[in-house]
């Protein structure tokens, strides 16, 4: 009786134990397949020409090099230069003359993988699926949100942006101001402007009539660029930004200044 009693106990155990073993792989292999919500930060450098300056964090400014990894907390500066970014999922993004950006590391409360403080950029975002998150930039009066587009986004001197939607769909709102955002659809633009909500979409044409449709790939937008120089929309306004006004700018970068100058009635860009 005891030795039946023991047998029983035994196939019992053993039963138990390849449960939980079968439990752990299935969770393992759920876990193996489950997307990744964070995105990597950091940028390749793919192509440049022109004075650009790059400072990478804790490091004096330098000079691009084609091929290098920037990573997050990099500045940008673009000068008179263009600059081709690749990102970790092989996103690209043309930095036309007259920008300043950073890389940021994007994460739960703050998805914005770059923050554009002044000038202009195109970008061709891939498609995302899945649990990823969409892809974000933010600007000193906008958060821009998409799941895989064509756009341009451009900021003036006063923080005043303005995207333009090729392709795809793009979710324009307002830093700081919730349930202030609008869709911008292929061929329509938007502005925002620093403390105020993103303007009613427009069609292009009728902002900027001399905007011009992306080609199918960034390099060749590079290429047309170095021929045909950058696009001074802006006039003026893009012209390179004083120090008072960068540090207001960078108003969330480890080395701006503390102090940031107040401008309760920003002008539009045009």
């Amino acid at each position: 009786m005891y030795r039946l009693l023991l047998r029983r106990h035994s196939i019992a155990l053993i039963a138990l134990l390849q449960c939980a073993s079968y439990a752990t792989a299935a969770q393992k292999a759920q876990q193996a397949a489950r997307p990744s919500v964070a995105p990597l930060a950091g940028a390749l450098v793919s192509e440049w020409k022109g004075k650009i300056q790059l400072q990478l964090p804790g490091q004096a400014a330098s000079l691009p090099v084609r091929g290098l990894l920037l990573p997050a907390g990099t500045m940008l500066d673009t000068h008179d230069g263009l600059m081709v970014l690749t990102l970790q999922d092989e996103s690209q993004v043309l930095l036309r003359p007259h920008t300043r950006l950073i890389l940021n590391k994007p994460g739960p409360g703050n998805w914005n993988y770059l923050q554009l403080l002044i000038g202009h950029i195109r970008a061709f975002i891939r498609k995302r699926t899945g649990g990823q998150p969409p892809f974000q930039l933010g600007t000193p009066s906008a958060v821009v949100a998409v799941r895989g587009t064509r756009f341009d986004v451009e900021v003036n001197r006063l923080g005043v942006t303005e995207v333009d939607v090729f392709e795809g769909l793009v979710e324009v709102s307002a830093k700081g101001i919730p349930g202030s955002s609008v869709l911008v659809r292929p061929g329509f633009s938007t502005r925002v402007a620093i403390g105020g909500v993103p303007e009613a979409p427009v069609q292009t044409d009728e902002i900027r009539p001399d905007a011009t449709a992306p080609d199918s790939k960034i390099s060749a937008e590079f290429l047309r660029e170095e021929f045909i120089g950058s696009d001074d929309s802006l006039g003026n306004e893009m012209a390179e930004p004083s120090e008072s006004e960068t540090q207001e700018l960078e108003g969330d970068h480890p080395k701006a200044s503390s102090s940031k100058g107040s401008n309760n009635n920003p002008e539009s860009p045009h």
